[in-house]
């Protein structure tokens, strides 16, 4: 293509010379050949160096273009490259997040899985993960991360699943005191709130670690639950001591969560 835009300008430069010299002639008087020499090497001169401009331009165009060619490509590498290395970034969260599980907890992870969604309806507290069978998830699978307990799947599709978190108010945990005897269970109690009922004469106080027992066997023992923030006044002769506990985990800026192997 560049070849042939060249031949072109050469062309209109060569027609352009024999205008000029066939005006040259038309005005000049007959002349010894070695005074037409003189007088149309100018023109001659004009010619080539409007040639050689012409190329000069041409050939600069062309190399404009390749260098933008060029720059697009070297720019789409650049974006499949920013493309890698933020997926390899993902991976690496995700495997320090199940080492940090592993070490903190003591547990088999079963699957990493993103959370894609909340209950909006106000009336539970789940979480819905963009996982599912086909990534190896089961009802019945606790759900965790490397600050604490989550909950445990209760449905399951093929690519999706739905987590009953420990917030929810149809949620049951088996408790234990992390620095003292005291067993209990954790209920939900919506919004942010867990109501843990645990023997009277258990001494506890605001600041302490409560985390999973085997009482009602769907956790592994030793999960971080929560941390005790308010010890309710008991009655003579209750059969209960009430704990409010703040989870553990801000399950409202969870991203992912670790899935857990089934017990």
């Amino acid at each position: 293509m560049s070849d042939t835009v060249i031949r072109r300008a050469l062309l209109f430069s060569l027609l352009l010379l024999g205008i000029l010299l066939v005006t040259v002639t038309r005005q000049s008087a007959p002349t010894l050949p070695g005074e037409f020499a003189a007088r149309t090497a100018p023109l001659f001169g004009f010619s080539f160096r409007l040639g050689q401009n012409a190329r000069a331009s041409l050939a600069a165009i062309f190399d404009r273009r390749d260098l933008r060619a060029e720059q697009r490509r070297m720019q789409a590498e650049l974006q499949q490259l920013r493309q890698e290395n933020q997926r390899l970034t993902l991976e690496n969260r995700k495997l320090q997040a199940t080492l940090r599980v592993q070490a903190v907890q003591g547990l088999g992870v079963a699957a990493v899985a993103p959370v894609i969604d909340d209950d909006a309806s106000g009336l539970y507290r789940r979480l819905f993960l963009g996982a599912g069978s086909a990534q190896g998830l089961r009802v019945g699978m606790p759900v965790t991360t490397a600050s604490g307990l989550v909950g445990v799947i209760t449905e399951v599709t093929p690519n999706n699943a739905v987590v009953r978190t420990v917030l929810d108010p149809e949620s049951r945990v088996g408790v234990r005191l992390a620095g003292a005897p005291g067993r209990g269970i954790a209920y939900g109690a919506p919004p942010r709130m867990l109501r843990v009922e645990i023997a009277p004469e258990a001494s506890v106080k605001p600041g302490d670690k409560v985390v999973t027992g085997a009482l009602l066997g769907l956790y592994p023992a030793g999960i971080s639950v929560g941390t005790v923030e308010q010890v309710l006044p008991t009655s003579p002769g209750a059969l209960k001591k009430v704990l409010l506990v703040r989870p553990a985990v801000q399950l409202s800026l969870l991203e992912e969560v670790q899935v857990l192997k089934p017990l």
